[in-house]
């Protein structure tokens, strides 16, 4: 469930509800039943087909995900990556932008993030990129200042066709300085609702 909390900010709620099917086993793929039925239950489900699609059908190239489960929301689009087959990538220090639908698939020199975004800039292909406590890394980086400039950049481009490019940032609270705030689409997590995910007899449910 989804209510409005003023311009440009919306909080999601998970909503308790009967149990729905979130995705199968890929073809060929061995689900271990035993294992399987002892696997503990994650927290309720943010990162649906629904988030997904307001997000592309946002009219702002920068969005917000306020969350304080920040690495369990990233790792639930990476199972929503390879579930949908949605061209979703992440960034890290280490190896820039990677696809999380394809598995050690990367973007050679996109480790900094002022290539990381050059290269979002440039890119004729639709893709949604998540960069996950930016405001960390950036926090005594010498490339602050130029990254925030290329965020402004994309945040004022233009944002519609068949190559929609969504940069979508996640902390436990997105707070920038130099106008990049006023840019953003912001969505917020609220972990509180009822609905869990599960893996039973193969099939990943929603309770």
């Amino acid at each position: 469930m989804a209510g409005q909390l003023g311009a440009g900010k919306t909080i999601i709620r998970a909503k308790r509800g009967s149990r729905t099917a979130y995705g199968r086993a890929s073809p060929g793929t061995q689900v271990d039943k035993a294992s399987a039925s002892s696997t503990p239950e994650q927290g309720p489900v943010f990162v649906t087909p629904q988030l997904f699609e307001r997000i592309v059908a946002s009219p702002r190239a920068l969005v917000a995900i306020d969350t304080p489960r920040g690495a369990e929301v990233l790792a639930q689009f990476k199972h929503f990556a390879v579930r949908s087959g949605n061209s979703i990538y992440a960034w890290s220090e280490d190896g820039g932008i990677a696809s999380l639908r394809e598995g050690g698939v990367s973007v050679p020199g996109s480790a900094r993030l002022p290539e990381a975004l050059r290269f979002i800039q440039s890119s004729p292909q639709f893709g949604v990129y998540l960069f996950h406590e930016l405001a960390a890394a950036l926090r005594f980086s010498p490339t602050r200042a130029q990254v925030l400039s290329l965020l402004r950049q994309i945040g004022r481009g233009r944002n519609a066709g068949a190559n929609v490019r969504k940069v979508v940032l996640i902390d436990a609270r997105v707070s920038f300085s130099e106008g990049v705030d006023d840019l953003m689409e912001r969505f917020t997590d609220d972990p509180g609702g009822g609905r869990r995910l599960r893996l039973r007899d193969g099939r990943w449910v929603v309770r």
